[in-house]
């Protein structure tokens, strides 16, 4: 979406909340709370790399062309990644060598997969960024 950074900076927030409070209430999962932590230190990096450049008002404009190939390339990789973390988590519980739940393996993996592809498409994007 193209909107403004405090726009984006607000709803990117909602990410660490539901986590954290996924941790505090649902969950008590350690791995929970480390994503939690990694996730609001990256919130907390965006929301100072805005008021460094002095962009809270300005538009983001995050569809251009390198934009939208840095996160379709960033995509296609967590899809493989998904799929091979899937294939040998199942792999592993099945032989009882783990011992998390399907649910939970599903669960984490979305939760990594998501944080992994924002981190791979905000490195590019930056690259691209400061290649300019």
């Amino acid at each position: 979406m193209n909107v403004s950074y405090r726009t984006n900076f607000i709803l990117r927030m909602g990410i660490p909340l539901y986590l954290f409070i996924s941790y505090f209430f649902i969950a008590h999962s350690k791995l929970t709370l480390i994503i939690a932590i990694l996730a609001t230190i990256q919130l907390i990096t965006f929301g100072l790399d805005i008021h460094k450049k002095g962009n809270w008002n300005k538009i983001n404009l995050q569809h251009d062309q390198r934009t939208r190939e840095n996160a379709l390339f960033a995509g296609n990789l967590i899809y493989w990644f998904t799929i091979l973390v899937l294939l040998m988590g199942t792999l592993l519980i099945q032989n009882s060598m783990v011992s998390v739940t399907y649910p939970k393996l599903i669960g984490y993996i979305i939760l990594i997969s998501l944080l992994l592809k924002w981190l791979i498409r905000d490195y590019l994007n930056n690259k691209v960024e400061s290649e300019d």
